[in-house]
């Protein structure tokens, strides 16, 4: 199969794929067509950066089966739309009583296939909890964990508080799940290119494509800190051996709406 096809009849010929190929796996010269080099090839990172740069729509990546869509310039926010929206953006801990629709759930989790990822490599796969009471089970779980812990008084349980939060569930009141409707969790390979930045790096894009869809979100510290240390938490979530665990958000509609945003301090730069 061919690394791409040209559609002659749109291709400007103006080398903008072969320019932007991260890989170098595009051969032009002036006046004529892109062609795949012969040895780069193989090293095509399947990027897409090449369709993505066409003005004519003349490119195709033969491994992808669609073709590219164009971008819609009218939906572009601009920098205090995209300020606001980042600042405005809040950890959600109290959730609504109402399950979260599983087509939006799809939705925004596939945009964290855009997500930036090490040489491309893309090796976040997510295990999707719904359901109130199915979060509570992966709650239980990792309170089993906190239990043991604490009662053998370990160093971690004196660090995350371990005890507090076991009382806490004892008394009906869940600090690890927070009763949320939904959990997601970005899993990967221990070893890679970079898995732990790129689970990190999806998980915040599904927090941030979240927000936008109007669904709350809150890291669940607790679990991924249980997930490198409890079987059974492991176990119910379905990891390989060989898995870890580099995000966890909860996600529900939020029970109140936040009208302002606090203040910050500014940030810590040297400029060089």
């Amino acid at each position: 199969m061919p690394l791409f096809t040209i559609d002659e009849t749109r291709c400007n010929r103006d080398g903008l794929c072969a320019a932007e190929c991260p890989a170098g796996c595009i051969v032009f010269e002036k006046g004529g067509l892109p062609e795949p080099h012969q040895k780069k090839q193989a090293y095509c990172l399947n990027c897409g950066h090449c369709m993505a740069v066409c003005p004519s729509d003349a490119f195709r990546l033969e491994r992808f089966r669609d073709g590219s869509r164009p971008v819609d310039r009218a939906l572009d926010i601009s920098l205090d739309q995209a300020e606001q929206f980042l600042t405005a953006r809040r950890s959600v801990r109290a959730f609504r009583d109402e399950p979260v629709d599983r087509d939006l759930l799809a939705r925004v989790l596939a945009v964290t296939e855009y997500s930036p990822s090490g040489h491309n490599a893309r090796p976040t796969r997510w295990v999707v909890i719904e359901g109130r009471g199915k979060v509570a089970e992966a709650a239980g779980a990792v309170v089993a964990w906190m239990r043991a812990e604490a009662e053998a008084e370990s160093s971690l349980a004196g660090a995350l508080h371990l005890p507090g939060i076991v009382r806490a569930w004892d008394a009906g009141t869940d600090l690890i799940c927070r009763h949320a409707p939904a959990l997601a969790v970005a899993c990967g390979p221990r070893l890679g290119i970079m898995p732990r930045e790129d689970g990190v790096i999806a998980t915040a894009y599904l927090e941030l494509a979240a927000t936008a869809a109007g669904l709350g979100a809150c890291w669940c510290g607790y679990l991924m800190a249980a997930a490198a240390h409890a079987a059974g938490v492991r176990e119910l979530l379905g990891l390989a051996n060989g898995d870890v665990v580099y995000g966890a958000l909860m996600l529900g509609r939020p029970a109140r709406r936040f009208s302002a945003i606090p203040p910050r301090p500014a940030p810590t730069v040297r400029w060089l």
